[in-house]
């Protein structure tokens, strides 16, 4: 028979190997992907690794790029271009990249974190603003910080060619 300290234990446990869980299957953003999301799947595949319904637009001006939106996952979206997922967006803290930067960060810790892999260049639209970016050891992805006031604003990561668009799609 199990005792009551025994199944409060064990209940613990329990929690504990939840959380731990949920933890292990937590957001980061890797330059190819996040979570179970990799850069360059279908949208049925996104569709199935998210349990999402993403859609083609109807207007065929917009099929060619457009974003997707992840119900539990309201500060990430998903540009899809040509079909297949190029490039994943984040616009709040909380999320971060796997060396740990995240929205919200200082320029400085970004620039301490990536090192002279870093590659810094001025914003196109914002007169203090620069763009700080990050090219995969392969140079297929890369991930892209916007900067302004000191702070990380936004930052996305996928194919290197979608995050050096200056606006959501080209």
């Amino acid at each position: 028979m199990i005792s009551r300290r025994e199944v409060s234990h064990l209940g613990l446990l329990t929690i504990l190997g939840v959380g731990t869980s949920l933890a292990c299957e937590g957001w980061v953003i890797r330059d190819d992907g996040a979570g179970p999301v990799k850069i360059g799947m279908s949208l049925s595949q996104l569709n199935t690794a998210l349990h999402e319904k993403f859609a083609m637009p109807k207007a065929k001006d917009e099929q060619g790029c457009f974003y997707g939106n992840a119900a539990k996952h309201p500060h990430v979206s998903f540009m899809i271009e040509g079909g297949r997922l190029a490039r994943i967006d984040v616009d709040s803290a909380g999320i971060s990249t796997m060396e740990g930067v995240q929205v919200g960060d200082s320029e400085k810790h970004a620039l301490q974190v990536y090192g002279p892999t870093i590659k810094v260049e001025d914003h196109n639209h914002i007169p203090e603003g620069r763009y700080l970016t990050i090219r995969s050891k392969d140079s297929r992805y890369g991930i892209s910080f916007e900067k302004d006031s000191g702070k990380i604003q936004t930052f996305y990561a996928g194919r290197f060619e979608a995050v050096q668009y200056v606006e959501r799609c080209q």
